[in-house]
């Protein structure tokens, strides 16, 4: 295989350098009692076009449907993205959430974990997250354009903000706290949808394509909500102890869920809890969104009883896949210093990491036992890809270039900066940088050629 293609996705591409640990499965929880919008990339629906309802497609439309839309995977009749020779496909009815009413709104909401990142040909497939649209979703369906237009400007400024939290006040007063809930708690973390091929680290690369889509089961479409990037199982952690019991340290070693350990990840789960973090505050507004959802606590996640895993829903195996392993979840990237920019390729010790924003709406948009589909063929899980040098593809290559970075995103993105732990100085390398470089890199070149 040739780089060339990589000369096509160096504005973006994640290039992190990853310090590949991952802190993911094994725990214990604690309870915790701007007018410039962002452009959306509109969701691929797959809505039939003969009419026909989902569960009257045939295997070869359910297959094309399924290139584009993830959500159609559990559908397609392929034992190779199975763990063992028991099924080999779901039925639509499937898809649907058992614990909820059959009046329940949200009982179609499902969630698909694709962990490959190689195509049929066994090719790069790259990453493409696809960021909610507020327009589609049942809980908004009474508000205008104009509120989620809105919404999206204030990400980046608290002027912005403060119109928007004005807007709400005049047209929907009665509304007011239920929405400056969501907007604070949720949507005011949103960063703009990932894009980018492939990862590197210690002189090696990775290609991408894991992903969690947030999907819905209409009887005319399987309708993808949202599509996050994520990182599954590829290392063990191998403890060194003093005769005390004391970890003295640490090493990982690659231990994916292929071959004998493929009933690792079972074909199906339930998302039986939904906790918190110490980051926002859990308020009668938000036990009263979970009670909707069937339910959801205050609850924090740790890791080994110190690192915080926020937003972590638990993962219970179905009763068929007794080998899967228990007590892992999906939750946000875990432990500060440990970088991000390796999202899309399998790095975990065993949960599903996603970003930031991803852990924030998945938990609010997730019904309480949801189910949770994870499917991949082994040959397209995880590959290293070949790579002669790095360094030209690095987006910088000095702490010098990183630090004008850092700087324009400090003065025209504050908030962001923030959220995603950018200072102003620093290593050029690091996980921080690479993932603000992989949102915002295209905004800085533009601003830099017209500086120019």
């Amino acid at each position: 295989m040739k780089l060339n293609w990589l000369k096509n996705w160096v504005l973006r591409s994640s290039l992190g350098l990853l310090i590949c640990l991952n802190f993911s499965c094994g725990f214990n929880s604690k309870g915790s009692s701007k007018v410039k919008a962002i452009e959306e990339v509109e969701l691929p629906v797959s809505t039939p076009k003969n009419g026909k309802k989902v569960n009257e497609l045939s295997q070869e439309e359910i297959k094309n449907y399924s290139k584009s839309n993830s959500c159609y995977l559990p559908l397609l009749n392929d034992s190779t993205l199975y763990p063992d020779k028991k099924r080999s496909f779901f039925s639509w009815n499937e898809l649907l959430n058992d614990s909820l009413s059959k009046d329940n709104p949200y009982r179609n909401r499902y969630l698909v974990g694709d962990f490959m990142a190689l195509d049929e040909n066994l090719q790069n497939i790259g990453i493409e997250e696809k960021n909610p649209n507020l327009a589609q979703l049942r809980d908004f369906e009474k508000y205008d354009q104009e509120l989620f237009t809105l919404m999206d400007a204030a990400v980046d400024s608290k002027v912005n903000e403060a119109a928007l939290f004005d807007f709400i006040q005049k047209k929907y007063p009665g509304d007011r706290e239920q929405l400056i809930n969501f907007y604070t708690k949720i949507w005011q973390f949103k960063t703009p949808a990932l894009t980018k091929k492939f990862a590197v680290i210690n002189s090696k690369a990775f290609a991408l394509g894991q992903k969690v889509c947030l999907c819905e089961a209409k009887e005319d479409t399987l309708l993808m909500i949202s599509q996050f990037s994520t990182s599954a199982k590829s290392l063990m952690p191998l403890e060194v102890k003093d005769e005390n019991g004391k970890v003295l340290s640490t090493s990982y070693v690659r231990n994916m869920p292929l071959g004998k350990s493929r009933s690792y990840y079972g074909a199906q789960y339930l998302i039986t809890s939904k906790n918190w973090e110490t980051q926002r505050k859990y308020e009668n507004l938000d036990k009263f969104h979970d009670e909707k959802l069937g339910g959801g606590n205050n609850r924090v996640t740790f890791y080994n009883g110190k690192a915080q895993l926020p937003n972590f829903l638990l993962m219970t195996p179905a009763k068929d896949y007794p080998k899967a392993m228990r007590q892992n979840g999906i939750h946000e990237v875990a432990l500060s210093g440990l970088s991000r920019g390796m999202l899309g390729s399998a790095n975990s010790i065993g949960c599903i990491r996603v970003t930031d924003f991803g852990s924030k709406f998945i938990r609010w948009w997730v019904p309480q036992n949801a189910k949770f589909f994870i499917l991949y063929n082994e040959k397209r899980y995880f590959s290293e890809l070949p790579i002669d040098s790095i360094e030209k593809y690095l987006p910088f290559k000095n702490e010098e270039e990183g630090n004008a970075f850092r700087k324009w995103l400090v003065e025209t993105k504050p908030l962001k900066a923030d959220q995603l732990e950018v200072d102003l100085t620093g290593k050029h390398d690091n996980g921080h940088i690479i993932e603000a470089y992989n949102l915002y890199g295209s905004e800085y070149e533009s601003f830099k050629s017209k500086r120019n």
